[in-house]
């Protein structure tokens, strides 16, 4: 099964890419993933299946809508199956300059929401430290548990460490414990671990029982800041 590294067609690929991304990040489970898709784990089927439509339309337009976004997909070439892929920024600038808040539009207007728009920020808060300059920036990179360990993600890195080698940029990404191994092997290093666990509010005011369920879904979650300096020089952040 020769594993093809191509650019998505954002026409026609990203129901398949939504689909893949969150079955990659259900297996093993990293609860994470349900900030970005809704609803959480434990829904039924059918509200399963509209939150992937949902996010598919989302992700496709937060592309198509951004010109520093490149999306990739990984195609099994004997089925022509989106077995993974990943999702980069290229910044030829400071992207920090004129910073927004994502608007958690794929959650109700209540407590639930309010906890996403605070866990996205905790999130992002180390690389808008460390990166107000132009970088490229790794969002997000998946393969399917059925493909696992069949060098999707070495494929991933070996372009992106190009592309950022060729534009003289440093490279960023925000590595799970489960990704960072593959990030160290390719010289990548570890400026800050980032733990989120967010509190429970008091339960029975405003919209705290909404967000206390969302505490308890996601738990807590860590990721590491790691770079690919230029030329293998950290610089001071």
């Amino acid at each position: 099964m020769p594993l093809l590294l191509k650019e998505v067609d954002p026409e026609v690929d990203f129901p398949s890419l939504a689909r893949c991304v969150l079955e990659a990040y259900e297996e093993p489970l990293q609860s994470f993933i349900y900030l970005f898709f809704a609803p959480m784990h434990g829904s039924n089927a059918r509200s399963r299946e509209v939150a992937i439509d949902e996010a598919a339309e989302r992700l496709k337009l937060w592309h198509t809508s951004d010109p520093t976004s490149f999306w990739q997909k990984v195609v099994d070439t004997d089925t022509g199956r989106i077995v993974g892929g990943a999702a980069w920024n290229i910044y030829m600038s400071n992207p920090f300059v004129e910073p927004h808040a994502v608007e958690v539009s794929w959650y109700p207007d209540d407590g639930s929401r309010a906890y996403v728009e605070k866990a996205l920020e905790s999130y992002a808060r180390p690389r808008y430290m460390a990166a107000q300059r132009a970088h490229v920036y790794l969002f997000n990179v998946f393969a399917h548990p059925d493909y696992r360990r069949k060098g999707i993600g070495q494929q991933v890195m070996d372009w992106g460490m190009k592309k950022a080698d060729d534009l003289g940029l440093e490279l960023f990404l925000d590595a799970t414990p489960l990704g960072k191994p593959l990030y160290k092997k390719n010289g990548l290093v570890c400026i800050e671990e980032n733990v989120t666990g967010l509190e429970r509010k008091h339960a029975g005011e405003g919209d705290n029982d909404k967000w206390n369920e969302m505490v308890v879904a996601i738990g807590s979650f860590s990721f590491c800041l790691m770079t690919l300096p230029i030329g293998g020089k950290c610089r001071d952040t």
